[in-house]
């Protein structure tokens, strides 16, 4: 994949978003979001009196946080808000009773039924005629998802391996249907992002083995912020399906040759993440809105829909996810990123929309350290610079090695809300980078730089004025040494 075949969004570099995955990375999005347009930002350790999130069992470390103007306040977990329904969430857990409320409101849902017994299902399966999809009934993330099963035979050997890998007492057998699959991230009435989620697949070169180009595969995943902790593994089903084809992992498939090692599309099991918002009809869109207005109190969600290839303007809405993923609209490994966290800030926050946001980042990661640990139930987000900020350089020069120089240069710089770093060119000269909201401010730090610690003693300043680029810049003030 080429590099240029993907557009992120001018605010949201890689860096920015530097070693927080999964399920906090959703969170770090929107709340960034609302940070950037002045918002008031705090985190908690658990859920407030004030407000209980359905959280299904999962750890709210680094993804239960609050924004507020001053005039109201809303809560979020994950990527979703207070105004979508705890009951919602837990119907969309269900995936039966979610097929009940669509097919309610006329929205088209797959043939299927949910089943205990592997007796019923074979049974289902056959009157209903192949291929089909099975998956648990109270699943998530594609675990125990097989699809495009073709015969009575690869179902008794999928039973079997469902049977000894999972506890699931009942699972869903659904007729299986050819076409794309979508997730389409809605918003009250309007289709924000679709992405178009393919199965793991490799490519053939005509010179590695099937092995070695997962590995390959896997690597180029890393490059992509949202992909990174989801690599292809090597199991029962990739082994499977490699079979079906008439490949083995040692195997040397020829040049430009693609092989799907996974039926299912989700992207947490090595599926990619193509950015296709514009190339779904008007109709398919509706359907997706439609899917949210047929639940009670859901102004924005993730909505699965397979596109008949036949017929472009129908699809089947797969599911409803309340707490939907969203990194990957904002990271796809091909396409142009669609800005979720901001339609959903403009939805919570509609007297936001024109703010001229920052482009200030925080240390997400340090900052939540202490709420991880239990030391504090949780921390407010200093507010971001939102008026014009300048910068400055100094240079010290002097005896500045071993003398806490630094240190105190970095306290002076916190206890006034300057941002930057001082970093070491040798053992008598640091070079220390402000960014303020006034020249006046960082004219008067030069009275710092030049006193310094009670062991330093600074024989030159030097000071530059610096332009500021419109680059993502993190908050905070940060020593960085010579390793770095």
């Amino acid at each position: 994949m080429k590099s240029q075949e993907v557009e992120l969004l001018p605010t949201l570099s890689k860096k920015v978003v530097e070693g927080i995955t999964g399920f906090q990375l959703c969170s770090y999005l929107v709340a960034l979001e609302g940070w950037r347009r002045g918002l008031e930002l705090k985190w908690y350790k658990d859920e407030s009196s004030l407000c209980k999130l359905d959280r299904m069992n999962s750890s709210t470390h680094g993804k239960f946080y609050s924004l507020s103007n001053g005039d109201k306040l809303h809560y979020f977990f994950r990527s979703r808000g207070d105004k979508v329904a705890n009951k919602t969430v837990r119907i969309c857990q269900d995936k039966e009773e979610t097929k009940a409320f669509l097919e309610q409101s006329n929205v088209p849902i797959p043939i299927g039924k949910t089943l205990k017994t592997d007796k019923d299902i074979i049974h289902y399966a056959n009157q209903i005629g192949y291929p089909v999809i099975i998956k648990p009934l109270n699943g998530s993330m594609g675990k125990g998802v097989y699809t495009n099963i073709s015969s009575e035979n690869e179902l008794v050997d999928i039973l079997k391996e469902l049977r000894s890998k999972y506890s699931y007492r009942q699972y869903i057998v659904e007729k299986h249907y050819n076409g794309n699959e979508y997730r389409i991230y809605v918003v009250g009435d309007k289709v924000i992002g679709a992405t178009n989620r393919i199965p793991a697949n490799i490519n053939g070169d005509g010179i590695n083995t099937v092995e070695k180009l997962i590995e390959i595969k896997n690597e180029e995943r890393k490059q992509n912020p949202y992909l990174a902790p989801k690599p292809i593994k090597i199991d029962y089903e990739v082994s499977y399906m490699l079979e079906r084809s008439g490949y083995k992992l040692d195997s040397i498939p020829k040049q430009g040759e693609q092989i799907f090692l996974r039926e299912k599309s989700n992207l947490s099991s090595g599926g990619d993440p193509i950015e296709a918002t514009d190339e779904l009809t008007d109709e398919v869109k509706q359907i997706a809105v439609n899917a949210l207005k047929a639940l009670p109190a859901i102004p924005h969600a993730g909505v699965d829909i397979i596109v008949d290839p036949q017929d472009k303007r129908k699809g089947v809405v797969l599911e409803v996810n309340g707490t939907a993923e969203i990194g990957f609209h904002l990271f796809p490994l091909v396409g142009k990123a669609r800005d979720v966290p901001g339609a959903i800030i403009d939805h919570y926050f509609p007297e936001t929309e024109n703010t001229k946001k920052t482009s200030f980042y925080f240390d997400y990661l340090s900052i939540l350290e202490p709420i991880k640990n239990g030391a504090i139930e949780e921390i407010k987000i200093d507010k971001t610079p939102l008026n014009k900020t300048y910068a400055k350089k100094y240079t010290a020069t002097g005896k500045l090695n071993k003398v806490g120089y630094m240190t105190r240069i970095k306290r002076y710089a916190l206890e006034r809300n300057l941002y930057g770093y001082a970093k070491k060119r040798d053992k008598n000269t640091v070079d220390i980078y402000l960014v303020g909201e006034s020249q006046e401010e960082l004219n008067s730090f030069r009275d710092y730089v030049e006193k310094g610690s009670k062991k330093s003693a600074v024989k030159g300043i030097k000071e530059e004025d610096l332009k500021i680029s419109g680059r993502p810049r993190k908050t905070g003030f940060k020593i960085i040494t010579s390793s770095e």
